[in-house]
């Protein structure tokens, strides 16, 4: 195995860089520190007006603000004791609108079957097809759980995620 040794130069430089992310990281994670604890305690939708829900939001925008500085989230992440993916989850999604509380479903059988006909048909087809199927059917009131019981999925999370992924590449189509 041959060693490559790197100049002094670069090592000084990169030396100096980490030490400008090290003190960017410290600066964000006093900033986001504050609304941590009430952040954690937001649940439902994202558009309710509570404390905590107004804390969520802060830290999000100092998320997004961090990382567009170019900032690292697993630093972040380690820093405030949190996990990466949910930091990473707010900066991605954070551009996605909070949607209207959902009415209760009054899908039928007929409509549940024809749903899933064609999610398991778009599901052969690529993986834009299948999320903007499983998007159409549960705004169109049809349970997820239902929908991974029928695939065969131990767990609905992975086609919650294919319904926000959708609604991330609409809104980035828009751009």
């Amino acid at each position: 195995m041959e060693y490559t040794r790197i100049p002094r130069n670069d090592r000084v430089r990169k030396l100096k860089l980490s030490k400008q992310f090290e003190d960017i990281t410290e600066k964000y994670a006093a900033k986001i520190a504050p609304h941590l604890d009430l952040a954690k305690k937001a649940y439902g939708l994202r558009g309710q007006a509570t404390p905590a829900h107004t804390a969520s939001a802060k830290y999000t925008e100092l998320i997004k603000e961090y990382y567009s500085k170019g900032g690292s989230l697993v630093a972040l992440a380690e820093k405030l004791g949190v996990a990466y993916s949910g930091l990473r989850r707010r900066v991605f999604t954070s551009a996605i609108p909070p949607v209207a509380r959902k009415n209760r479903s009054r899908a039928t059988e007929e409509t549940i079957t024809k749903s899933l006909e064609s999610i398991l048909k778009a599901r052969e087809t690529s993986t834009e097809d299948y999320h903007q199927e499983l998007h159409d059917a549960y705004h169109a009131g049809i349970s997820l759980a239902t929908v991974s019981k029928a695939l065969g999925l131990s767990s609905s999370a992975p086609l919650y995620y294919a319904v926000q992924r959708h609604a991330m590449r609409v809104q980035e189509n828009k751009k």
